[in-house]
């Protein structure tokens, strides 16, 4: 079973992906019980035509996740028009301190995933609350931003998107780091089919497109939802998919005390190996800057 606390539009179209995509049944939580139902119900009316014979019920009472092996918490304030996700952090640490500290109360054995923003501050914070080991518990992190990378690459180009491959690591938010290097379609390095000044457009345009989906409609859910259900897929049927989420680093890539975006295999028991690529000098430097934007947050919230 899997657990979706907030009832939003994220957490409602994640939890209709999952079903959508048959990957387990869903606790579907939120406050506003009313909601959590309504939802529930508009969903599993859809079902026949989705083909999906299981389970989806809302409800406002937090130990109804207790038989779960993924929570995923989506549950917080929406970042709005000319907001960066920095500026949601004060709003949405208290939101997270509390229904982290339930999570560890009534399914103390489940992989936690938390997609709320600043997903990469909000999965440190869920790390330190919740004392869960790292390997199961994560935050969202890059994955949105390389499909986004991904997107555009094809466009550039007016390939398949299915063919382009893309990486991006740091925090899912401004300082992103989308890997250049690592960008390829079928194989082919992008460096070898565009300009720099289109790789570079391309780039700004990774990094900006959050904040454009928002401008434009008020907040992102669509592909969100599908990266958390694609997550979900990954840890459930244990695929050992190689994808870039925000861990809590202890070492690695230089880092400690700190929850960022990094390649990993994420499988049946979570993060089951963080990946360390060797960087060139110009991308250490840009995730290390990332990095800082982090901690000084992380600092401000805790002082």
């Amino acid at each position: 079973m899997i657990t979706v606390i907030g009832a939003g539009r994220v957490g409602s179209a994640a939890a209709f992906d999952i079903l959508r995509y048959r990957i387990d049944d869903v606790v579907l939580i939120d406050i506003d019980e009313k909601r959590a139902k309504g939802e529930a119900l508009d969903m599993m009316q859809a079902a026949p035509a989705i083909e999906f014979d299981g389970t989806i019920r809302g409800t406002s009472v937090f130990r109804e996740m207790h038989d779960s092996e993924l929570v995923i918490v989506t549950a917080g304030a929406a970042r709005k028009p000319g907001m960066t996700r920095i500026d949601l952090m004060n709003i949405n640490a208290k939101i997270i301190h509390d229904i982290t500290r339930k999570v560890a109360k009534y399914a103390p054995k489940s992989k936690l995933m938390i997609v709320t923003n600043p997903v990469d501050i909000m999965t440190y914070i869920s790390f330190k609350e919740t004392g869960f080991p790292r390997s199961r518990l994560f935050g969202m992190g890059n994955i949105l931003d390389a499909m986004r990378f991904r997107t555009y690459i094809a466009n550039a180009l007016g390939v398949s998107r299915e063919d382009t491959r893309a990486l991006v690591i740091g925090e899912h938010g401004d300082s992103m780091v989308p890997l250049i290097e690592c960008a390829s379609v079928s194989g082919i390095p992008i460096m070898n089919l565009l300009t720099n000044e289109q790789v570079e457009q391309i780039v700004q345009q990774t990094i900006n497109s959050g904040a454009d989906v928002i401008k434009l409609k008020g907040g992102t859910e669509i592909a969100p939802g599908t990266v958390i259900a694609m997550m979900s897929d990954a840890i459930l049927r244990g695929r050992n998919r190689v994808m870039s989420v925000s861990t809590c680093l202890e070492g690695e890539y230089g880092q400690s005390n700190i929850s960022i975006g990094v390649p990993v295999v994420l499988g049946r028991g979570g993060v089951e190996k963080i990946i360390e690529l060797d960087l060139s000098q110009k991308t250490k430097e840009r995730f290390e800057k990332s990095a800082v934007v982090l901690k000084e947050a992380i600092l401000a919230l805790e002082n």
